[in-house]
């Protein structure tokens, strides 16, 4: 028996049998006041954030793929889901801007770096740091650049212009973004190795653009394994025109 509330059933529905762009977007605007209550619950003071809403509606389209109706409803569902958002408010608000604490910290993240990279054999990516330390990625950006974090609040739209730098597969390289929110968004639901890849080929986080070659050899894998999944991270940064919504 379906326990799908019936304001939902006919936007899932549309959405199971057609999943597009237009049927997912129908169907997060129907789900929008689940979104806003999750936003306040785990937002906390990141609720009116557009960054952290962009966020939970990616979640949200995610937790689609996962739901199944005769073994809850959709609004559990969603919310379970959606807890993750503590953690990207929790991000969010962490931003200390004192020179003195940056000094600390850069020595902090510099130990800790060695510490993860004898134990895992490789250099850590910059969420690996980030659960280690307790500092968040974006501290670990103005940490590296020792100066005040520009705020993420406008979403990019992927380009497919070479001109504009999509994914060039001669070249092996993932391409320039034009706004960090959007690429915060991916990097954060990807595997340690990916993140490690994105980060340095990007150049996000304060890193210098590294060669997927030189990635390679710094994660001791093949340039073929790089390449591939680079390929596929290029997918994913795809997926905001998909969606359409973010």
């Amino acid at each position: 028996m379906s326990k799908l509330e019936a304001a939902y059933q006919e936007p899932f529905d549309t959405w199971r049998n057609n999943p597009t762009k237009e049927t997912t977007g129908a169907l997060l605007k129907a789900v929008d006041p689940v979104i806003s209550a999750a936003m306040r619950t785990y937002g906390n003071t990141g609720s009116r954030s557009p960054t952290l809403r962009g966020r939970a509606k990616l979640l949200a389209a995610d937790a689609f793929k996962s739901y199944d109706p005769a073994r809850g409803s959709m609004k559990t569902h969603l919310m379970s889901r959606l807890q993750r958002l503590q953690r990207y408010a929790a991000q969010e608000r962490q931003i200390i801007p004192m020179p003195e604490q940056v000094a600390m910290d850069q020595i902090r993240t510099k130990e800790a770096m060695q510490e993860l990279e004898d134990r895992l054999g490789r250099p850590p990516s910059d969420g690996e740091l980030a659960d280690y330390t307790g500092i968040s990625v974006r501290r670990l950006q103005h940490i590296r650049h020792g100066s005040q974090l520009v705020a993420q609040g406008t979403l990019m739209q992927p380009g497919r212009d070479p001109d504009r730098g999509n994914y060039d597969p001669t070249t092996q390289s993932l391409a320039p973004a034009d706004d960090d929110a959007w690429l915060e968004f991916v990097y954060g639901d990807l595997d340690p190795t990916d993140q490690f890849i994105m980060e340095r080929v990007l150049g996000m986080h304060g890193h210098p653009p590294t060669s997927p070659s030189e990635v390679a050899r710094l994660l001791k894998i093949s340039p073929a394994a790089v390449s591939h999944r680079t390929a596929k991270l290029q997918t994913l940064l795809d997926r905001r025109e998909e969606l359409g919504v973010l």
